[in-house]
């Protein structure tokens, strides 16, 4: 599959191969609801902590009290594709998928961990944020190029 292709399809289609970011994940006995799997509102969390992950690890970002520059979440899409219970570990994989001007899209995937098995997706769109001036910007050429790097993306 060409890059291209790759970093393109559907996001509720991704596979495990389609990740070179992840973290691991323990379930928790309070995730479970009365039906005995993992509630699906926890899966933002799962996501935002992935999301998170990434973004320190790969672009150096700290999300701390008073940063001034960064990304914030503008839209979230999750696709439920199979029921998680307790107990469980879990691997959250992320990746950019698109690059816009001052807008990404940021791509995850929830699997048993070890497996192969795709419990869940989401596609997050995320824009490069000044929160002291309160107003978007372009995405930095020095974070751009550590995307497109980390990710294997060819340069536009």
């Amino acid at each position: 599959m060409s890059v291209e292709s790759k970093y393109l399809q559907d996001y509720r289609q991704m596979e495990r191969s389609d990740f070179a970011h992840f973290m691991d994940m323990p379930t928790r006995w309070g995730d479970a609801d009365a039906l005995g799997h993992i509630n699906n509102t926890l899966y933002a969390r799962f996501y935002e902590s992935a999301r998170l992950a990434y973004c320190e690890d790969i672009l150096q970002l700290e999300f701390v009290h008073g940063m001034t520059i960064g990304v914030i979440l503008a839209d979230m899409k999750i696709s439920y594709l199979q029921q998680l219970h307790y107990p469980s570990e879990i691997e959250i994989g992320s990746r950019i998928s698109r690059m816009g001007n001052s807008s990404l899209d940021l791509d995850a995937a929830v699997f048993i961990k070890g497996q192969d098995q795709l419990i869940s997706t989401s596609r997050a769109t995320c824009v490069w944020f000044d929160y002291s001036a309160n107003k978007t910007g372009p995405i930095p050429d020095d974070k751009r190029k550590q995307i497109e790097t980390f990710e294997r993306i060819p340069p536009a």
